[in-house]
């Protein structure tokens, strides 16, 4: 068991880089990156950056997830009431488990995120 550290975003070594086109576009061609900075040995929960080019898609939520946009902007329509929120930079909020909602970055966006696997909805 490696002895515990604090993790700083943007500093500590990457754990996990993915980079890929999201599959199944609404509109446009988004590219997203995202940066695994922490990740629990359960699985369950994880920290890291994200970031994405124009373009919108639909993501049903596997994770209840806190975010924090850092840069850029956001719509995210949740999908069964058509309610749309706007987030800039230096917005925060959290998606539910479960949620279904189309994510719809303007030109750029990157965000923190705080990720727990097995969360349920409240």
């Amino acid at each position: 068991m490696s002895k515990p550290q604090i993790t700083t975003l943007g500093s500590s070594p990457v754990i996990k880089h993915i980079a890929a086109e999201k599959i199944n576009p609404k509109s446009g061609n988004p590219f997203n990156n995202t940066w695994n900075y922490f990740d629990h040995s359960s699985g369950n929960f994880r920290v890291g950056t994200w970031d994405c080019t124009a373009g919108s898609w639909e993501h049903n939520h596997p994770q209840l997830e806190f975010c924090y946009i850092v840069e850029g902007s956001v719509d995210i329509t949740e999908e069964d009431s058509g309610i749309v929120h706007t987030f800039d930079a230096g917005s925060s909020f959290v998606v539910p488990k479960g949620l279904r909602v189309t994510w719809n970055v303007k030109e750029y966006a990157k965000k923190i995120l705080v990720a727990a696997a097995h969360m349920d909805a409240e």
